[in-house]
């Protein structure tokens, strides 16, 4: 159930919590009982963080344009496709790995 911002002509600004079935309808003020209009309002986005504002910003940005790379791996770069796998140690060798 959300929290809706009203206006009373006499009182003053009030929050009230609301169905969202019933959100076009006026609440009544809780100190003088008169019928009050729904305020419209914003929403509080000046109070995520910037790295929350950033993150949001890319998932919007990548939900209809995802990004095109067009560079190829590179030998040795790490990613799970390319990765460098090493020639396991000669059998002669073997002793010698902790030294």
């Amino acid at each position: 159930m959300p929290l809706y911002s009203y206006a009373c002509e006499e009182c003053g600004p009030f929050e009230g919590w609301a169905e969202m079935s019933e959100a076009e309808k006026a609440m009544c003020c809780p100190s003088c009982a008169a019928e009050a209009a729904r305020m419209m309002a914003t929403p509080h986005l000046s109070t995520m963080g910037s790295g929350l504002r950033r993150a949001l910003s890319r998932s919007e940005k990548t939900a209809s344009e995802p990004r095109v790379v067009s560079r190829k791996h590179l030998a040795g770069c790490g990613c799970a496709l390319c990765a460098v796998r090493k020639k396991p140690t000669p059998i002669e060798r073997r002793w010698s790995l902790g030294h």
